[in-house]
Parts: structure tokens; C-alpha cells; sequence
């Protein structure tokens, strides 16, 4: 509920937390909580949420801060203090405000239950939400989700479909409201959701569904549409985030970059976002990702300098909907969003007419009973628009899922990468639609030019992804794998040890031995005669029956046969990386042999782009004391990710090497890589440590990575540590 000191002061928020300041959980509690806990063992069993002590003032409030009717709904855990932030219970409450019904904030509906993302129809009028259905078997969340409505007059819930609902869209030119859902959840051990396709269905005939996107997997938070319906943001899946874009009566996807929760102002501006792996700013863009800018969202007392989640636009271009300030409970474990829930309240932004940055913002809820999934709906929203964009009306904006200018061919593709800023699907030689899914291990990470960077780890695909590839080579000879190679010495990483290897998939290891590729088929090997190259090349390596054949740069690359050894049976999957220090880009594998003048070509592709890497940034060599750290991550509290980076304060002691003219600097340390400790950490304050680092400007790499920033330092400049991790065996 809204104290009344909020309507004092909308255009800067004042820290109006009642249970302490910047949003932070203290003992003391309001009058409210005070004369409930008198009865605590009533407390405990009250599942209901206590009435708006003053509607009238709550509704002025937020009429004054949007100058119209408004209309609010959100999940909000049913026990005090207590948090629900992916909303996976059965215990939520399904909470609304309009502000004119003079009932202020209140249940909509009496009943505990799973309120899953509620939601707001054009109208206003139709309150949606799902009802996931959790199962929990076999270590895994198994979800049956089904899509209900409901009133403002709590109306007994009506079963709409089933899927996960995500959106509502007006059709401009017939004037059917439409429903968006996310269909068949896949189960999952963590918290991120993916479903295979997107679909939609009138809101006044749910039995009609439509199919709008199946290419790759799509990631329920959030797809939102403009106001023509041609553009939509989403997940394909995350981490993958970019825009929808409308072609012949399905969407195809862009990627944009990486991070959670994207977003799509309801105008036709095309305006969208990615949250970042702060949880603070969100990265703008517009024009389908040609234009780029940020705004840091955790600005306004209250929730200053702290980890928000659930952003979302409203129905008005200009205003969003957020929860935040997340705080855990003192010695608890875990993520501050996973585990802080309970501090969380409802937040509507407003953002400037060039959505350049948020002018004010006005905090809903104030009784420390976790929000989650807010949605908002503002009268004449319509006519509001973001000035200075428009959405391209051409659609050469990039929109395939597939990579135009490489590889030559897609004819018998069995695998495809080709780098972390490209939606990595394909489709193989009988239609189906694949996507590159790979998960790190160890140390790997991704490098400066979007590389996979394999010093110290490696790439594994998803097993289930590629089946096809690991039959075809168990059985079938003809193959070709073809790559961009980093090498090590380009990568500036330590030298290889002998006998490394690059990719290993079924009977087709590729390798290198002290400079030399190495080439394994069962118990039957290749080296070659030259060293290779110690700047970035391209790589293809043809097998037949006979035995490989290599080329570098589209040159061939002679070969000895070498004694054989013990066969070992290939992997399940298809692997990168395995003691080899390099990176490797545009990776294909084929079930076929390609001709010279593929190779050619996609050689050439190759080395033009690496005309295009930027030069090598500014690097910095120090001592520095640790005045202050962040803490460590742990594999629950950064689920779904599996890597985070930490951000710690550093007193220059001595330049050893480069300049820096400040004498703090913001360290950002990879601290945990493949769900295991990097070595080295958690840092001791007051010691001094051996620093190299880059400005993390350079590693754009690191976008929507997971960061985990305690410090006060948290809007200085920020460097990245370019040491090379190892992670603890």
C-alpha cells in the first residue's frame, strides 16, 4: 500500500520503505504488521493480505504520477517477509489495483494459489494468469502449465488453454485481441523456462490456436509486442535475447545480445531492452539492435545501487513496471534474487520521451510480503509514443535465424556455431530445425571476439541436440569440420601442452601436438608435416573412408600417418576444447565432404572476418589492496547461469606495467566457471593481489553475464581481470 508521504514527492522517490532505509529488512515493523503479530500463531496461518489502510490517497497517488486511470496486478507471497520470485508455489496471492473502484491495493482473488505471471488484457478489463502445475520428479521441475481469467470483481477463474501466457495484442486492423503463450515447458533442474514454440489464440476463442514461432526454443520472460504486432522481444532462449520480427504470418528471430528479461515498448518505435547480468541497468536498442544505449534502473531512493527483477513495459510507452529492492536475510545463502524475494515491493517508472533515461518512479507496495510479476495498464495509453524511432519497414534487418554470409552451403549441416552474438540455429537435411545448444565446463568462457575460449576448459553440446551428428558419424565416413582457430599464441594464453585437442566427436578427434594438428579416426592417426599457423586461421578437415584430408586457409595441409594406438569409443556428444589453450569461431560440421570451393570460400569468409577484430585494448598491470569485496557465488544462488563474475575495490599500490590514473579501481573477476570455484577465490581484504586487467568496456563478451557487485563502488568505471582462470579440481 502507498504511505501517504508519496504523494508528496513523485518527481524523485525519497527512501519511504517502513521497514527501513533503501528497501532493506529491519525488526522494526508497521503499525499494521504490529498489531497483527499481537496473535503470532494467528500471524502464521493468515494467508489472506489485510486491506488497503487508505484507497483513496493510494489511487490519487499513482493518478497523479500517470495523469490517468491505472490499473495494476502482480503475485505477492501469501506470508510477511516471506519471497516467491519465479513464482513456483501454491501459496501466492493474486493482488491488484484500479484506481477507480476506491478499493485501493487488494487480493483480486481470496484463494492461495499459483498466480503465475498475471496480466492485464488491452483493455484493462481481463485479468490473466497461469497456473504452472509444478510437479517435481526425478530432480527436476516438470510443469503442466494452464492459462485462466479472471475480473475485477474476482470472478470464479475460467480455463482459457494450456501454455504459459505472455502477452495480450489487439490486432489494429481486424480488432481481435489476441493471447501469446509459450507451449510445452521443457523440465528443468533450474529456474530459467523454455518452451518449444510461441502461439496465440483470440482471448473470446481460446480453441483457436496459431503457431508463430517454432524455429529454435523461446524463454517466456518477455515477449511483448508493438503496437502493429510486426515486432516482438523474446528469448530464443535465453540467454539469447533479441526481437521477433513479423514475415509472412510467422516471426522469425534476431539476436540482439545476451541477458534476461527482454522487453518491447508497446508503440511502434521498436524501443526494446535486455536486463543485465547486474540486475541494475537494462541495454537499450532500437531499430532492430542498430542503435545502443543503457539505462541504469537502480537509481531511486529505495532501491538505489540494489538488484531489481520483472521488468516490464506497461501498456504506455513511456511507463514500466519493476520489482526490487532484493535484499537476503543476514547469513543466508544463495542468490540475492532467488533468496531475497521477501524484500521485493512493486515499482512503476516513468521513462523520458527519448527513452534515454527513467525520470521518476513511484513505489506501489510497502508491506515486505515479496512481489513478483507485476503488469500494468494505463488509460489512453494508445496515443503514447517514444520520440526519435521508428521500426525499419524493410526487412533486411537480419531477421533469419541462419547466418547469411557463412558457411557457403547449409546443405548437410550436423552442427552449427557461429559465435555468442548469433542465434546458432540451423536445420538439417530433412527440415528439422536444430539449435547449437553448448554448456562450458571448467574454465571455458567466451572471448573477446565472442570465441569460445577453451584455456583451461572446454564446450560440450547438448547431447540431445545433436544425435544426429553423433550417428551420422558412428556410421557414415564422408564428414567435414571446419573452424575459425584462435590459437593460443593470439589468444595470449600459456603455450600447449603436447597432444591437446581441439573438437572430438564419434571417430573424428581433431587435435594439436606441440604446433602440429593431429588427426584421430579409432585406432588410426595423422600429423601433419608443417607447424600451424600462430595467427588466426581457418580450419577444415575432410574425412572419408580413406583417412582425413586438412586445409589451412583453403591451402592443403600434407600429412604423416602415425603408429596406431588403442581404440577408445568416441563421446556421446561433440566436444571442444580438452587441454588445448585457444579459441575457435564459425564451427561446422557437415555429413558430407565439401569441395574445394566451399573451403575456399568459407576461408575466405574467415579471414575477412578477422580483418574486422578490433586491436588489442589498453592493459594494465598492478598491485592493489582489496578494500572491498562481493560475495562468493554458489551453483544454486546463480541457477540458471553457471558462471559469475564478482566485482571487487582495489587501492592502486603500483603500476607495473600501463597507466591509470585513479587510485581505486573496480576489479570484475570471473569467480565461478562451470558451477566451480575459481581458484584464488573468495579474496581476503586487506591483502594485496597481482592484477591484470582490461577496461571491461573491451570484452563486450561479458554482457548479460551474472555479476554480483556488493561494493559501494558500483558506478565507478569498471576493468575486467584478463588473467587466465583455473578452476578448483
Amino acid at each position: 500500500m502507498l504511505a501517504s508521504a508519496a504523494m508528496a514527492s513523485l518527481s524523485l522517490l525519497p527512501s519511504c520503505d517502513k521497514d527501513g532505509d533503501d528497501g532493506k529488512e529491519t525488526k522494526s515493523k508497521s503499525s499494521k504488521e504490529k498489531s497483527s503479530s499481537k496473535d503470532k500463531s494467528k500471524s502464521k496461518s493468515d494467508k489472506s493480505h489485510p486491506p488497503d489502510d487508505n484507497p483513496t490517497e493510494t489511487s490519487q497517488a499513482i493518478e497523479a504520477f500517470t495523469g490517468a486511470h491505472t490499473r495494476l496486478v502482480w503475485a505477492k507471497a501469501s506470508q510477511p517477509h516471506e519471497g516467491d520470485t519465479f513464482a513456483q508455489s501454491d501459496k501466492l496471492l493474486l493482488m491488484g489495483i484500479d484506481t477507480r473502484d476506491g478499493k485501493g491495493e487488494r487480493a483480486i482473488l481470496s484463494k492461495p494459489a499459483n498466480y503465475s505471471r498475471p496480466l492485464l488484457s488491452t483493455t484493462g478489463e481481463v485479468i490473466l494468469y497461469t497456473d504452472k502445475n509444478t510437479v517435481r520428479k526425478g530432480g527436476k521441475k516438470h510443469y503442466h502449465p494452464v492459462i485462466y481469467r479472471t475480473d475485477w470483481k474476482g470472478s470464479a477463474p475460467v480455463k482459457l488453454a494450456e501454455g504459459y501466457a505472455v502477452d495480450c495484442w489487439k490486432d489494429p486492423a481486424s480488432g481481435t485481441e489476441y493471447v501469446f503463450a509459450v507451449s510445452n515447458l521443457k523440465a528443468t533442474k533450474g529456474l530459467s523456462l523454455e518452451g518449444d514454440k510461441l502461439i496465440r489464440f483470440p482471448l473470446e476463442d481460446p480453441s483457436k490456436v496459431e503457431v508463430m514461432y517454432d524455429d529454435t526454443p523461446i524463454t517466456p520472460d518477455n515477449v511483448q509486442f508493438s503496437r502493429d504486432g510486426t515486432r516482438a522481444s523474446g528469448q530464443f532462449p535465453w540467454p539469447h535475447s533479441g526481437v521477433l520480427i513479423l514475415q509472412g504470418g510467422k516471426y522469425t528471430a534476431k539476436k540482439i545480445t545476451t541477458g534476461c528479461w527482454s522487453g518491447l515498448a508497446p508503440d511502434n518505435s521498436g524501443v526494446g531492452w535486455t536486463f543485465d547480468g547486474e540486475h541494475r541497468k537494462v541495454a537499450m536498442a532500437a531499430e532492430d539492435g542498430s542503435k545502443n544505449w543503457y539505462i541504469n534502473l537502480s537509481e531511486a531512493a529505495g532501491m538505489k545501487g540494489s538488484e531489481l527483477y520483472h521488468p516490464r513495459w506497461s501498456n504506455h510507452a513511456r511507463y514500466i513496471v519493476i520489482t526490487g529492492p532484493y535484499a537476503k536475510k543476514k547469513g543466508e545463502d544463495g542468490s540475492v534474487i532467488n533468496k531475497g524475494g521477501g524484500s521485493a515491493e512493486i515499482y512503476l517508472g516513468r521513462m523520458s520521451e527519448t527513452a534515454d533515461k527513467m525520470e521518476a518512479w513511484l513505489q506501489i507496495c510497502h508491506d515486505n510480503r515479496g512481489d513478483a510479476y507485476p503488469d500494468a495498464w494505463i488509460a489512453n495509453a494508445d496515443s503514447a509514443n517514444l520520440k526519435g524511432y521508428t521500426i525499419p519497414t524493410a526487412t533486411q534487418s537480419g531477421a533469419s535465424v541462419i547466418a547469411s554470409s557463412w558457411p557457403a552451403s547449409k546443405e548437410g549441416l550436423l552442427f552449427f556455431w557461429k559465435d555468442r552474438t548469433t542465434l546458432n540455429a540451423f536445420a538439417t537435411r530433412d527440415g528439422a530445425k536444430h539449435e547449437s545448444v553448448l554448456a562450458g565446463r571448467d574454465a571455458a568462457r567466451y572471448g573477446r571476439m565472442g570465441e569460445l575460449l577453451l584455456d583451461g576448459g572446454s564446450y560440450e553440446a547438448e547431447p540431445e541436440f545433436v544425435k544426429a551428428a553423433v550417428t551420422h558419424l558412428r556410421t557414415q565416413p564422408a564428414a567435414t569440420f571446419e573452424a575459425l582457430v584462435l590459437p593460443g599464441q593470439y589468444e595470449g594464453t600459456a603455450a600447449n601442452a603436447p597432444l591437446t585437442t581441439i573438437f572430438n566427436g564419434a571417430d573424428f578427434t581433431v587435435g594439436e601436438d606441440t604446433g602440429h594438428l593431429v588427426l584421430v579416426r579409432g585406432a588410426t592417426a595423422w600429423r601433419s608435416k608443417t607447424a600451424l599457423p600462430a595467427v588466426p586461421y581457418h580450419l577444415a578437415v575432410t574425412r572419408s573412408a580413406e583417412g582425413f584430408a586438412a586445409q589451412v586457409n583453403g591451402e592443403p595441409l600434407e600429412l604423416d600417418s602415425l603408429p596406431g594406438g588403442g581404440a577408445k569409443p568416441g563421446p556421446e556428444t561433440l566436444t571442444f576444447g580438452g587441454g588445448w589453450n585457444g579459441g575457435l569461431l564459425q564451427v561446422a560440421l557437415y555429413d558430407r565432404i565439401l569441395t574445394d570451393e566451399e573451403i575456399a570460400s568459407n576461408a575466405h569468409a574467415a579471414q575477412a572476418r578477422v580483418s574486422t577484430f578490433p586491436s588489442a585494448p589498453q592493459r594494465v598491470k598492478l598491485s592493489g589492496k582489496l578494500t572491498e569485496s562481493s560475495p562468493m557465488p554458489t551453483p544454486e544462488g546463480i541457477s540458471p547461469y553457471t558462471g559469475a563474475l564478482v566485482a571487487h575495490l582495489y587501492e592502486v599500490e603500483k603500476i607495473h606495467q600501463g597507466t591509470l590514473e585513479t587510485k581505486t579501481v573496480l576489479v570484475k573477476h570471473w569467480a565461478m566457471l562451470g558451477e566451480k570455484v575459481v581458484q584464488g577465490f573468495p579474496r581476503e581484504v586487506g591483502k594485496t593481489y597481482e592484477l591484470l586487467i582490461e577496461r571491461e568496456v573491451d570484452h563486450t563478451q561479458l554482457k548479460g553475464e551474472r555479476v554480483i557487485d556488493d561494493t559501494t563502488a558500483f558506478d565507478q568505471e569498471a576493468w575486467f581481470d584478463v588473467a587466465s582462470p583455473r578452476v578448483a579440481p
